[in-house]
């Protein structure tokens, strides 16, 4: 996803962090919250992932999905430390705290 968002940035790859101006800063963060994806169909399941990792549920209120660390930071699906057996229990993780994360957010 690096290199996609690297070019709808519109930024010069090569450009360093302390090169880039404010107002291609201002573009970056206006890209990252309304950056959109078109899924055209599914993948085929030999390119499934499994991930592990990611914040630490003990970090979350379950309650509302926001950050007990950070306030009105909001936490949903995979970049949550959770994981399970394949057939649906990620999906259902993934569906319900991206929920409740919207709906207090």
């Amino acid at each position: 996803m690096i290199p996609v968002f690297v070019r709808l940035s519109g930024i010069d790859p090569e450009t360093t962090v302390n090169q880039i101006t404010a107002e291609q800063r201002r573009a970056v963060r206006q890209l990252l919250k309304n950056f959109t994806l078109t899924i055209e169909k599914p993948a085929p399941i030999e390119e499934a992932i499994v991930t592990k990792g990611g914040v630490h549920v003990k970090e979350i209120n379950s309650g509302t999905m926001e950050s007990v660390l950070v306030k009105n930071l909001f936490f949903a699906g995979e970049v949550i430390d959770i994981d399970g057996y394949t057939g649906g229990f990620n999906l259902t993780a993934a569906f319900s705290t991206g929920y409740t994360a919207g709906l207090y957010a």
